[in-house]
């Protein structure tokens, strides 16, 4: 990161360096390492974003002033529950992948289910 001077810098991850509330992927994250990664990240304020995966969850926020993105998996995806502890809870929501854009003065993150088989419609933009 000190090699990149003042340029822009976009962290990217498997696991993510905090807990995120899902217990049963908080075990798994890596919580030994945050404060370490976090002392390391501090020092540095051109990190414009972190993204991880590892979740199988679409989740974003923030993180000692640096936004984060994760999404769904692939493959299978982890069950939204905030109380499960002591097994992973997998389910079969749509896989996704993510297409992210990167300017200077913006982030743009779109998620796309690449299964979703929903009714596609074009919608006229011409204003009547």
């Amino acid at each position: 990161m000190e090699a990149a001077g003042t340029k822009s810098v976009y962290l990217f991850m498997h696991h993510p360096p905090f807990e995120i509330g899902i217990p049963s992927l908080d075990i798994i994250c890596l919580r030994e390492d945050a404060q370490r990664i976090q002392q390391i990240v501090s020092g540095f304020s051109n990190i414009k974003h972190l993204f991880f995966g590892h979740v199988h969850r679409p989740v974003s926020g923030s993180w000692h002033g640096i936004p984060f993105n994760t999404l769904r998996g692939t493959n299978h995806q982890i069950q939204f529950d905030l109380n499960v502890d002591d097994y992973l809870p997998i389910n079969h929501e749509p896989p996704a992948y993510c297409v992210i854009f990167l300017e200077p003065q913006q982030t743009t993150v779109h998620f796309h289910d690449y299964l979703d088989d929903s009714l596609y419609k074009k919608i006229s933009l011409k204003i009547v």
